[in-house]
């Protein structure tokens, strides 16, 4: 049964800051770093937690603290309530918050199994759509757009997900898993400001802090105008409602590489490497330049290892991936920082060498080389970003990341304890996502979007190579 008849909606409601905040009408012109994000989709997280409570104890107990601890995390983060517009009088786009904004809250209940759609196993990727909010219907005249959406959904005596939906020009994975934190801590707290709320701990918002020494917003603005994206034709860009159910629905499965096996990957790659004379000084090998060169080279495989044809062309290969570079600006931005602060880079290669034996040590260099030179020159920070809205991208030759494991989002405690799964819904087949694994420490988790007979495949290849590594 699929899963859009086992969920019900239990209530449409809208959630605003507390009465009497001292928060008045605010815009927040988007910056050089948040443009290139209009045509981007918007980050959709969902958080499963455990939750063995009868549905009358989540309607009378549960549900109006996770109203009231939302209302408060929204007198912090206020804008998320407000809409994105492009005014006559600005030139660029702006998130518009006016006094009464509220956030769309869904209250949803579900029957289908719980620990089915929180395992890692493959599951078909649409029952996970109806668990995602929805922005709503958006009158495109008054070009107001909503900023985020959010849904509880109870599965009675088994659990609990809360989901989220955000504009991706509006702000980044770490704005978006701040402000998740503060309201699971008001929640966790029942709404108690002094064991939560700090200086250091809040929103920042001047845009003043956020130099553009090249430029760039006129650049990219430039490229946006020559793909007709202005004022008079901005719309819903970053918007694109989730995937549609097809005849072949698509399965989810997430995949952990542990510990042990960044270690084997790690000795693996540098013996390859000395082998051919080929190591360079301060080669960057992390978990994360592991775990992906190790997840694109099994990709590669499961598509076009067996096909003869694809092993006799020159065929460019990319590989893309975004980095916080707040603490690499000039000045550092804090952490704090509200909005996108991401940079943008690719390492390309042709697809021959990443079905090589060698495969994994190919791509590993390539990842690690790049983040060495990104960390080397802050010139790598702006190159990409000039070019933005230029040309079309390949997708059936890219493939991209989404998510942290430096975001740290099974930290997320309601009171209910830590997630038990985590999904960023938002990525298909041309995209994986990355996050810290809930128990091991500096493990990975993996998540992939694929048609079910490319899942079994790559599950093969995933599970089995790293069996034949030495230890």
């Amino acid at each position: 049964m699929g899963l859009p008849d086992t969920v019900q909606v239990l209530e449409q409601c809208r959630i605003a800051p507390p009465t009497g905040s001292s928060i008045s009408t605010t815009s927040l012109l988007l910056t050089f770093l948040d443009l290139p994000m209009l045509v981007l989709p918007p980050i959709e997280r969902i958080f499963f937690y455990e939750f063995n409570h009868s549905k009358s104890h989540f309607m009378n107990t549960i549900l109006p603290n996770i109203k009231h601890s939302l209302s408060l995390a929204l007198q912090h983060y206020y804008p998320l309530a407000g809409s994105l517009t492009w005014s006559q009088e600005a030139n660029t786009p702006k998130i518009l918050y006016t006094i009464g904004d509220t956030v769309s809250l869904t209250v949803a209940e579900c029957d289908h199994d719980f620990y089915h759609l929180a395992g890692y196993h493959a599951r078909d990727d649409n029952d996970f759509h109806p668990l995602v909010p929805m922005f709503g219907r958006v009158n495109s005249s008054d070009k107001l757009f909503p900023v985020m959406a959010l849904q509880v959904t109870l599965f009675p005596n088994k659990g609990i997900c809360i989901g989220i939906k955000l504009n991706h020009a509006v702000a980044d994975g770490r704005t978006s898993n701040q402000f998740m934190k503060l309201w699971a801590s008001f929640c966790k707290l029942e709404g108690n400001h002094s064991l939560v709320a700090t200086d250091s701990s809040l929103p920042l918002y001047d845009r003043s802090i956020v130099k553009d020494p090249k430029e760039l917003e006129k650049k990219i603005l430039k490229n946006m105008a020559n793909a007709n994206i202005t004022r008079d034709t901005f719309k819903f860009l970053a918007m694109p409602s989730s995937v549609s159910a097809r005849a072949d629905p698509p399965v989810r499965a997430t995949f952990v590489i542990g510990q042990s096996d960044v270690k084997k990957l790690k000795q693996w790659v540098l013996t390859r490497l000395n082998n051919k004379k080929e190591i360079p000084p301060q080669l960057h090998l992390s978990t994360f330049v592991l775990g992906c060169a190790y997840v694109w080279v099994c990709l590669i495989k499961t598509r076009w290892g067996a096909d003869d044809v694809a092993l006799s062309v020159d065929q460019e290969e990319r590989f893309a991936f975004v980095f916080d570079c707040r603490s690499q600006l000039n000045p550092p931005v804090p952490t704090t920082y509200f909005g996108n602060c991401l940079g943008f880079s690719m390492v390309i290669c042709n697809r021959k060498e990443l079905l090589q034996e060698d495969g994994i040590a190919i791509a590993a260099e390539l990842l690690g080389k790049k983040i060495q030179s990104i960390r080397n020159d802050p010139e790598e920070i702006w190159k990409p970003l000039a070019s933005f809205y230029c040309g079309s991208v390949d997708r059936e030759h890219m493939l991209g990341v989404a998510g942290s494991p430096k975001l740290n989002v099974y930290e997320t405690d309601f009171g209910w304890g830590k997630p038990k799964k985590v999904e960023i819904t938002s990525t298909g087949s041309s995209a994986v996502s990355l996050s810290e694994h809930p128990i091991e420490e500096r493990a990975l988790e993996i998540g992939l979007v694929l048609s079910k007979k490319e899942m079994d495949a790559f599950a093969s290849l995933f599970e089995n190579n790293l069996k034949t590594l030495p230890a």
